[in-house]
């Protein structure tokens, strides 16, 4: 834990700020949204290792959504700038255009090194769909979360050390989605 009063100060507003976003969510209605993309998945599948790859793809989605959701952090807060909510939501959805895209193109690099994984760890459909459920509500919680301080204006997130910032960021998002994926009976 850092001694720094201002990455105090930042680390406490995060979590603040994470609690306010949270504190009312509705874990039922995150849980029949997760499990119906899992049905459709599922029934769209033409084996059990399709239907790992789909749930698996869109992992690597939003695995190369939090790089992205990073830079973005790292750019404006980073650079001692607080960006206008128009700038959040055009960089944010220019950015899931490209990672559509990147992922796409990608698809098959994935789906081999998945292949390799599920043998080696023996993987099962819990094991998959909750990782599917966890990498998704940290997803949401990432762009809720960037769209509630840059709304809200939060100019402490300009100070401090970003790099810091953003490992306060993420321990908290994955707290909270860790916390509710717990919750969910997901098959």
């Amino acid at each position: 834990m850092t001694t720094d009063p201002i990455q105090k100060e930042i680390t406490t507003y995060i979590e603040q700020q994470l609690y306010m976003l949270t504190k009312n969510a509705d874990v039922k209605s995150f849980e029949q949204v997760i499990q119906q993309n899992v049905n459709d998945k599922r029934q769209s599948a033409r084996s059990t290792v399709d239907f790992y790859d789909r749930l698996m793809l869109n992992i690597a989605y939003f695995v190369e959504n939090k790089a992205a959701w990073g830079k973005l952090i790292d750019e404006t807060y980073g650079a001692g700038q607080v960006p206008k909510i128009t700038t959040i939501e055009n960089e944010l959805m220019a950015q899931q255009m490209r990672i559509r895209q990147d992922v796409a193109e990608k698809m098959e690099d994935y789906t081999k090194a998945f292949h390799q994984q599920y043998e080696a760890l023996n993987v099962t459909d819990e094991d998959v769909i909750y990782d599917y459920a966890y990498a998704s509500l940290e997803n949401t919680l990432r762009i809720d979360f960037i769209t509630h301080i840059t709304v809200n204006n939060a100019t402490i997130l300009t100070n401090g050390n970003i790099e810091e910032t953003l490992k306060m960021m993420d321990g908290y998002i994955a707290y909270y989605a860790d916390q509710f994926v717990n919750q969910m009976k997901l098959t």
